[in-house]
C-alpha cells in the first residue's frame, strides 16, 4: 500500500520470534509484545552485564522473524522451535538430548509445520533456515 514501506504489523500480536545473526538463529523468544521484547534485547547490546531481575540479554541480531500464535500456545510453539534450532543463547532452554516429541506447529499457528513427524512436511511448509 505505501510504496517503500514493510508492514510490520505482526510484532504487534503475540507470537515468537527468532533473531538472526549472519543467517544462523541465535535466539528464540516469545512476547505477548514482540515489538517491545526485540527492542529490549537490542538495546542491552553494549552493555557488558544486563541488570539481574531482567529476564533477558543483550543479543546481536541482523534479522528479526516473528510467528503468530495463540498466547495460549506460546510456551509449546517456543519450546519446539527451541528444540528444532538449537540456538546459541536459549541456554536455559536447551534440550540434553535428542527430542522424541511430535508436534505440528499448523494447531498453534494456522501454518503447516511438520517437526518430527514421520513423514516430510509439504512443499509450503516452514522453511528450517530463517
Amino acid at each position: 500500500m505505501l510504496e517503500g514501506f514493510v508492514n510490520v504489523s505482526v510484532m504487534l500480536k503475540p507470537g515468537v520470534y527468532a533473531l538472526i545473526k549472519d543467517g544462523a538463529v541465535v535466539y528464540i523468544g516469545q512476547s505477548v509484545k514482540p515489538l517491545s521484547r526485540v527492542e529490549a534485547h537490542r538495546s542491552l547490546w553494549g552493555r557488558k552485564k544486563a541488570p539481574g531481575w531482567l529476564p533477558i540479554r543483550g543479543i546481536l541480531f541482523d534479522e528479526v522473524h516473528v510467528l503468530p500464535c495463540r498466547v495460549e500456545d506460546l510456551d509449546i510453539v517456543e519450546r519446539t522451535l527451541i528444540d528444532l534450532y538449537k540456538p546459541k543463547f536459549n541456554i536455559k532452554l536447551k534440550a540434553p538430548g535428542p527430542v522424541t516429541a511430535e508436534f505440528n506447529l499448523t494447531t498453534a499457528t494456522g501454518i503447516c509445520v511438520a517437526i518430527n513427524a514421520k513423514t516430510a512436511p509439504p512443499s509450503r511448509g516452514f522453511v528450517r533456515r530463517m
